[in-house]
């Protein structure tokens, strides 16, 4: 007696080559594949170069994205010789209007200077490397007092193509209007803690020197501003944030992705913050059992805060600012879209801090660091004309990305509403300069607008002030000019 097969040749030919499909990719059914983090030793060398083709030109899967983002950290972070991050031996918004070469023999000095108060061109006219503002104009206090800083570092080619394209030499009007940035260029903003002479870095935190500048008062009218003095001082400053941001294949929007001290501020998962909530843990910038109702407020307080905390006061004699901000880290992963993302980023990064922990020396301290997320658009699509018209809607992977100590007070807690979404391309996009109560001298929109660098000098730049009252300690004079 015949026996009936289940299955035709055709089915059993069909069933062998899905099986066969599924076999062979397996970076799709796993993130991240096996033995990837034993790479990211590629990308400690002095020569290694920044990772530009690790992504697929498809959305999905993103595994290949968070993937990037932990090589391009990596090779941002190698330590030479010195112990210094490769970074950091980059040229800064400061080095755009010097005209000078930045030398790579010498120990670089990180320089935590401030934004001019003056036109560039004009009389007391000066450009600090750093900030002690975010970039939506309002400054994030720590618990110890001193304002959290950032600072701004590009690589060669990227650097090179800014320079041609600033607003403060006409570059910006004179260049090709599609004249862009090219495969490779990479830019990297650092947030940095003042720490208190004597005071512990958060556990495990990359420190460095830096100089900052003494802060000084400027009186208008009745109100006081604080602003940065031409004096420094030498301080040491822990790293608590990094944005990595490059362009690789198939993606001249740059992927962006952030990377966040572990004992930043507490997390909630994506798309579940609730300002009912609380954290019982203390971290660095927040204190345990702080009400989430006081969490990641501006002080001075916006229109239309529910959180009214009290008068910001400076102190001139410490330096200081009272009260200090609590912030939360409002999406672990940065609101990630795709299938599995969260699962994704966690997973990479307890591979990657794994291989981190394992390298000798300084390397290791950044085991102590985490991926918040990826964003990114569809590939190829940042391009004329439909460059022009692209932002925030148009993001992929981590769709509502920001860090808790760089974009403190703009994340967006929920991002199932288009109308509500907010990411790096909020604020990066071509019409950078149209759209934030810009000078009379609108400026026409440009691919390249992409990079905010462009603005140093100009009254496009975020300004480094803040106008609140003043403590006038009897012991100490304050500067008034």
């Amino acid at each position: 007696m015949k026996t009936s097969l289940p299955y035709t040749k055709t089915a059993l030919f069909t069933l062998t080559m899905s099986l066969s499909v599924i076999l062979t990719i397996p970076a799709y059914a796993s993130c991240p594949e096996f033995g990837w983090s034993e790479g990211l030793a590629n990308y400690l060398g002095s020569n290694a170069t920044m990772p530009v083709d690790d992504t697929q030109p498809i959305p999905t899967p993103d595994c290949n994205f968070h993937e990037w983002s932990w090589e391009a950290f990596a090779w941002a972070t190698a330590l030479d010789g010195n112990g210094i991050p490769r970074f950091l031996s980059m040229q800064t918004p400061e080095d755009l209007l010097s005209g000078k070469v930045k030398s790579t023999k010498s120990k670089p000095v990180l320089k935590l200077a401030g934004r001019s108060l003056h036109p560039f061109g004009s009389s007391g006219f000066t450009e600090g490397a750093g900030a002690i503002v975010e970039a939506d104009g309002k400054m994030l206090v720590a618990p110890n007092g001193y304002p959290v800083y950032a600072s701004v570092h590009m690589n060669p080619t990227y650097f090179a193509t800014a320079k041609k394209n600033l607003i403060a030499t006409n570059g910006y009007n004179t260049q090709p209007t599609d004249g862009y940035f090219s495969l490779g260029d990479a830019v990297f903003k650092a947030t940095w803690l003042r720490l208190d002479q004597g005071q512990t870095a958060p556990q495990g935190a990359f420190t460095t020197q830096a100089e900052v500048p003494v802060l000084s008062v400027l009186r208008t009218k009745s109100q006081y501003t604080v602003v940065p003095s031409s004096n420094t001082v030498t301080v040491t400053v822990a790293l608590v944030g990094l944005h990595v941001v490059g362009y690789t294949a198939n993606h001249p929007e740059f992927l962006w992705a952030t990377f966040e001290h572990n004992l930043n501020s507490p997390a909630t998962a994506d798309n579940t913050f609730d300002t009912s909530g609380s954290n019982t843990g203390t971290f660095t910038f927040y204190v345990a059992n702080t009400p989430y109702t006081q969490v990641n407020q501006p002080n001075p307080p916006q229109s239309g805060q529910s959180y009214i905390p009290p008068q910001l006061l400076f102190n001139p004699l410490t330096q200081k600012f009272t009260p200090s901000n609590n912030a939360v880290q409002e999406n672990a992963t940065g609101g990630e879209n795709q299938e599995g993302g969260p699962a994704n980023v966690t997973a990479l990064n307890a591979s990657a801090q794994s291989f981190f922990a394992g390298q000798k020396g300084g390397e290791s301290a950044f085991a102590n660091y985490h991926l918040v997320g990826t964003v990114w658009m569809l590939p190829n699509t940042y391009v004329l004309p439909n460059a022009l018209a692209m932002n925030q809607v148009n993001a992929v992977g981590s769709i509502s990305l920001a860090n808790s100590t760089a974009e403190t007070f703009v994340q967006s807690a929920n991002n199932t509403s288009p109308s509500k979404l907010a990411n790096c391309f909020s604020c990066h996009n071509a019409t950078s300069y149209n759209f934030q109560n810009p000078p009379p001298d609108k400026l026409a929109s440009r691919r390249i607008a992409i990079s905010h660098v462009l603005s140093v000098g100009t009254p496009y730049a975020v300004p480094n002030l803040l106008t609140v009252p003043i403590v006038r300690d009897p012991k100490a004079p304050v500067s008034v000019r």
